[in-house]
């Protein structure tokens, strides 16, 4: 023993130390910048020099005879909220700003109303989107991690959406990057949830082909709007799928679907060339039509005298024939509307901020967010919670502000600061 004072253990209050779990704690004055300062702890052990530690989430300062809003409690001054050990902002701060984020607003006014929250003064040379940004980075991983999907459902739906940009060297319209969005129904669930959302320079076969790698297992049905970009990457992934026709066995997995609303859209686009649009005998025959081969063949038949309608049912026919036949075995999704409905909530989320968004790790770890966001599981207790068990159980990030994107470069021309994204981890090539 060599001095150690009465008592042992931990106390209301107090942490214990993580070197020395039974050693004697106490405070031991304070760190931090002014307005974001914390609780250091002193651990006096059984045996080996005494020690400061803050804990893996130090508490905040508060002021005395501060209280706490939601239980109405009077609360000590280092029982204030819990803040990572490397960062000024509280954890509950930091998932507000993902939630708001989430739910489309932009770096910078989730930064200001981080700033705001704490009531700390902003200073003119703080770089007030990089703060969220570098939240999205570190944080996100954590805070999403137990919305995941761990494998591929029954049934997915997928499609493409993409932004462009104006290449001011040559003013023309440039792709920045492709949005694909997965939305997925489990076996009985009618209602599905968005299942992927993922960011790429393009949506090529082999970029849904990542996609498709990020999650084990196999789909038993895929449907589509007739991209043969995914159908492509879909015989790719499964294999099993020999005939791209599908004319398989029930049993093969994924059949790939070719979305009925669109089958008839371009239906009725073909028929308008010769004004038969709103002829109600083929409207009655094509809204039969790709329920079964039967109905598959009165349309043909109906319309076989006009060329242009006879050539897209042509293009379509092995397809048709095919999906009809199974229709009533397979998983009953016959269209992507919920997908596409998905795509509309993402775009309004991403907003105008498409056009500065390089950052291709970065953008995925925010569309995680999105996609939390439109399956309604984006709150900020919840986030705050698991940031507060995962960082208190020793999860480990990035310094703020430390973050660098990924695949960009800096220079200077003629006095300005210059970013270029380069091919490898950007959005753009």
């Amino acid at each position: 023993m060599s001095g150690r004072p009465r008592g042992s253990g931990q106390r209301a209050g107090i942490p214990l130390c993580p070197r020395h779990p039974t050693s004697h704690v106490v405070r031991h004055g304070t760190y931090g910048k002014p307005g974001a300062r914390r609780q250091l702890y002193l651990c006096q052990p059984n045996a080996g020099a005494p020690h400061s530690f803050s804990g893996a989430l130090a508490r905040r300062m508060l002021e005395h005879g501060a209280e706490c809003d939601a239980c109405e409690s009077h609360l000590e001054p280092h029982q204030g909220p819990p803040t990572p050990r490397r960062f000024d902002f509280t954890v509950r701060e930091a998932a507000e700003a993902l939630v708001s984020v989430a739910n489309g607003v932009s770096y910078t006014l989730a930064a200001e109303a981080a700033w705001a929250s704490s009531g700390r003064q902003m200073g003119e040379d703080d770089r007030r989107p990089q703060l969220a940004a570098n939240w999205v980075e570190t944080l996100t991983p954590i805070a999403t991690a137990p919305l995941a999907e761990t494998t591929w459902p029954e049934t997915i739906v997928c499609d493409t959406t993409s932004f462009q940009y104006t290449d001011q060297d040559t003013e023309r319209n440039r792709q920045a990057f492709a949005v694909m969005a997965v939305w997925g129904y489990e076996a009985g669930d009618t209602r599905g949830r968005l299942w992927k959302v993922h960011a790429s320079h393009r949506a090529k076969e082999a970029d849904w082909r990542r996609v498709f790698d990020l999650l084990p297992g196999a789909p038993d049905l895929v449907v589509c709007d007739g991209a043969g970009a995914i159908s492509r990457a879909v015989a790719a992934k499964w294999p099993q799928v020999s005939n791209r026709a599908n004319w398989s066995p029930a049993g093969a997995e994924p059949f790939v679907f070719r979305c009925e609303y669109h089958l008839r859209r371009n239906a009725l686009g073909a028929l308008a060339g010769y004004e038969l649009h709103n002829n109600e005998q083929l409207l009655g025959l094509l809204d039969k039509a790709f329920v079964s081969p039967q109905g598959w063949a009165a349309f043909r038949r109906a319309v076989a005298e006009h060329i242009s309608v006879d050539a897209w049912c042509d293009g379509v026919d092995v397809q048709v024939r095919s999906q009809s036949s199974w229709r009533a075995r397979l998983p009953q999704v016959h269209s992507n509307g919920a997908v596409e409905a998905a795509i509309v909530a993402v775009r309004e989320a991403i907003g105008t901020r498409h056009a500065v968004l390089r950052n291709k790790y970065r953008t995925n770890q925010m569309l995680e967010l999105v996609r939390a966001a439109i399956n309604r599981r984006a709150n900020v207790a919840d986030l705050a919670r698991t940031l507060r068990t995962d960082l208190g159980g020793g999860a480990m990030t990035l310094h703020q502000l430390s973050c660098v994107d990924h695949g960009t470069r800096t220079w200077k021309a003629g006095g300005t600061e210059i970013i270029k994204a380069a091919k490898v981890g950007s959005l753009r090539r």
